[in-house]
């Protein structure tokens, strides 16, 4: 994906100002504009005007199709749009509620200034708030350099473009590069395994489920989180097909609902990796490979090899609780299928051998004969024209307490305490947080307590008053994506079926809320600094009164790309989606051919292997069989189909009917004393949290599983009334709490003690 030309970001021919100049016209346009009912709306009557808008959720990659009905300018009810040809109708329930989000009364529509303790807010004006935020801001990195200051960067903001990119503006244009974010808590070790792999952090392989006959998903229950890294809206549908066409596996230490619906295997949690490791030993052991592939597209396969062979498959038994039999049997039944794929997410990526796990599954895929080919596991297509990623790669800057790299330019939010609280040159003492909740979400949230209380400066931009920003100095008013022109940017390479939609806002900013462009340029320029446009060409067009928006570089790189220009008069737009109100497949394949041109390795070739890799491996063979002391229990944690993280336990209709349990077996209940309905203690090192008990099969003995996310104590009413704890208080922080080679936080097998606390 690429938003800038890669040959030279500084610089702008004058075509490509042309062209930005000829996109800006259209955009003034065509798109400044409310639609003509909010317009109607102010020369009517009093009688209420009801409209509706189509559109598609940001909550996660499914970017399911909706139609939004709006009321006197307040949306009041969304739908599924049965006539995109997408989603064809589908749509989850957390989706629905997000009108119950943008009406309620507890979101922030207004600027709040702190006036005393924690969570104690007084309105004040969008003038007041900038012009002491920017003065304090300024200060601050007059005498202390940029990189006093830092960006969190939560999960909600995502899937708008706006928020991703505007974001990352900002923090470039003040010259900082601490951009922390949710994506360390179960994303980096991804990205890490595709930049060895591919040579690329944000490329990705998916399962080509429309062709896919034997289908194993590892560490994910995309029946629940509807896929990641992985668009496909109507999962359920196509895991239906290939269960009816072959098989579908799905490995977990859960019975979750994607387990119960298709075949399960149950591991014990952060086993991945051994997994992995013994099946890619079973396969080569069998000549189950396709060393022709190997040879002429990869490097490093050696080496893999020989660290794959070196693994104990009794041990890799012993590890994952699944016998050898069974290991050795899926190994070979998955070679044997010639249109297969192997498809993991986040449960593969919070252990301490992630990376390697990660690295190992496209392994599978790639030397199984299965990458680039019909029905098994390849590129998405490519709409956008490519060139520079919109982070970065590995290890171009390394935090300042524990020296951990950062991956795609993600700043591991475990060392984000520490670099607030130790002194130090760069030590962070102003904070902006975007969409995010790292008190709830992330590891150490006792000790960021007590460092955001520290800052000179702490404001958020966010819908609500969270457990994070009442900390704050300021908190400005955010609008949900109802009020956002958008196109699902964040899924375009990893469609299975792929499509383009461009949404226009269904209602204005509600409130006083604003975009966050608008938002972070009005910040700026109170700095001095003109605007958050993020090269010197972009900031003189600008200045000659072009409008230089997210989306505006978007269109940019769809004019350039395979669908652009180069297609005559059939060119895409935005102007032309627009009045595709539905949006419309792309007639554009899955990257079976010319994968090659996407990876970005100096010689073009897949790179299984890696020092990375060769010392991680090194690692591995030193811990073999994972030990847990006695009387301890493994925990990891759960998702839940009504709940996103932290931030949607307000609306009654999604919370009602939740009510957070450890998960424990029938045998480790009876073994300590635990009771279905009673209560019990959650302990180790770092914390203890009490939980209710609730006893099932569903959970693999030797482990307990918890929802993350709960706990509340912030400004939300209805949240705060319900039961749960914070999990995330037995993790830990810094360096300790994350696997080194990726900052990736330890969440799954975190050894705990389990006790029953009497009633």
């Amino acid at each position: 994906m690429t938003l800038i030309p890669r040959h030279d970001k500084n610089r702008y021919s004058s075509y490509f100002i042309l062209s930005i100049c000829i996109l800006n016209a259209r955009l003034n346009d065509r798109f400044r504009r409310f639609p003509a009912h909010w317009r109607e709306r102010e020369l009517a009557s009093n009688a209420p005007i009801r409209t509706q808008t189509t559109s598609f959720c940001r909550l996660c990659e499914a970017f399911c199709g909706t139609v939004v009905t709006v009321e006197d300018g307040r949306p009041v009810k969304l739908t599924p749009d049965r006539d995109n040809p997408h989603t064809q109708g589908h749509i989850c329930v957390k989706g629905a509620a997000i009108i119950d989000i943008a009406n309620d009364p507890d979101r922030v529509l207004r600027p709040l200034k702190r006036v005393g303790g924690p969570g104690e807010f007084a309105e004040v004006s969008w003038d007041q708030a900038l012009d002491d935020i920017a003065t304090r801001l300024k200060a601050i990195i007059d005498a202390h350099g940029p990189q006093a200051v830092a960006t969190y960067f939560g999960n909600p903001g995502a899937f708008s473009t706006d928020t991703f990119m505007s974001s990352q503006w900002f923090l470039a244009r003040i010259g900082s590069s601490k951009f922390y974010a949710a994506g360390s808590q179960d994303s980096t070790s991804r990205h890490l395994a595709s930049w060895i792999l591919y040579g690329v952090a944000f490329r990705n392989a998916i399962p080509d489920l429309p062709n896919c006959d034997f289908l194993i998903i590892t560490g994910a229950n995309p029946l629940v989180s509807h896929g990641g890294l992985l668009t496909a809206p109507r999962m359920r549908h196509d895991l239906d097909a290939i269960a009816e066409r072959g098989r579908v596996i799905v490995i977990d230490p859960r019975r979750t609902e994607t387990a119960k619906r298709y075949e399960h295997i149950a591991i014990q949690p952060d086993a991945d990796a051994w997994l992995h490791a013994a099946m890619l030993k079973v396969m080569i052991g069998a000549g189950a490979v396709d060393e022709a592939f190997l040879a002429a597209h990869c490097t490093g396969w050696d080496d893999l090899r020989t660290a794959v062979t070196q693994v104990d498959l009794d041990e890799a038994a012993t590890a994952t609780g699944i016998r050898r039999d069974t290991i050795e049997r899926l190994a070979l039944d998955f070679a044997a299928a010639p249109r297969a794929a192997m498809y993991g997410r986040v449960g593969l990526c919070r252990g301490r051998f992630s990376t390697l796990a990660n690295l190992l599954l496209d392994a599978i895929n790639i030397a199984g004969g299965k990458f680039g080919k019909p029905g098994g596991s390849t590129f998405g297509a490519f709409p956008l024209a490519e060139g520079a990623e919109p982070l970065s790669g590995y290890g171009e800057h390394r935090t300042r307490i524990g020296n951990l790299p950062v991956v795609a330019g993600l700043m591991p939010a475990a060392a984000l305490p520490d670099d607030i609280l130790e002194p130090g040159a760069g030590q962070v003492r102003a904070m902006m947080v975007i969409a995010g909740n790292p008190v709830l979400s992330a590891p150490g949230g006792e000790r960021l307590e007590q460092a955001l209380e520290a800052l000179d400066l702490l404001f958020s931009v966010d819908l609500y008053v969270t457990e994070t920003n009442r900390f704050a100095h300021y908190i400005l008013p955010a609008a949900t994506f109802l009020e956002k022109d958008d196109i699902p940017l964040i899924g375009l390479s990893h469609m299975v079926r792929p499509f383009l939609q461009y949404a226009r806002a269904a209602v204005p900013p509600m409130g006083e809320a604003r975009e966050e462009q608008a938002i972070f340029n009005d910040l700026v320029a109170r700095m001095g600094l003109g605007s958050i446009a993020p090269t010197p060409g972009l900031r003189w067009l600008e200045r000659q009164g072009m409008a230089i928006t997210p989306l505006t570089l978007v269109e940019l790189a769809l004019r350039h790309g395979p669908l652009g220009k180069r297609r005559g008069d059939a060119a895409l737009s935005f102007a032309k989606l627009a009045a595709m109100p539905h949006g419309t497949m792309l007639d554009l394949p899955l990257t079976y051919d010319k994968w090659a041109d996407h990876v970005a390795t100096a010689d073009r070739k897949i790179r299984l292997w890696h020092p990375i890799a060769a010392d991680e491996f090194a690692r591995f063979a030193a811990q073999q069989a994972p030990a847990t002391s006695d009387g301890a229990l493994k925990l990891f944690s759960q998702r839940k189909l009504k709940s996103m993280n932290s931030w949607m336990h307000n609306p009654e209709r999604l919370a009602r009917s939740q009510e957070p349990a450890l998960l424990v077996h029938p045998a480790d209940a009876v073994r300590y004393g635990l009771s279905d309905g009673g209560r019990a203690s959650v302990a180790n090192a770092h914390g203890a949290v009490e939980v209710a008990v609730e006893v099932t099969e569903d959970v693999i003995e030797g482990a307990v599983c918890y929802p993350h996310g709960w706990g509340h104590n912030g400004g939300w009413r209805h949240a705060n009334t319900l039961p749960g704890a914070n999990i995330n208080l037995l993790l830990g922080h810094g360096p300790e709490a994350v696997e080194r080679v990726s900052g990736t936080t330890f969440i799954d097998g975190i050894p705990v003690k389990v006790t029953p606390i009497a009633a």
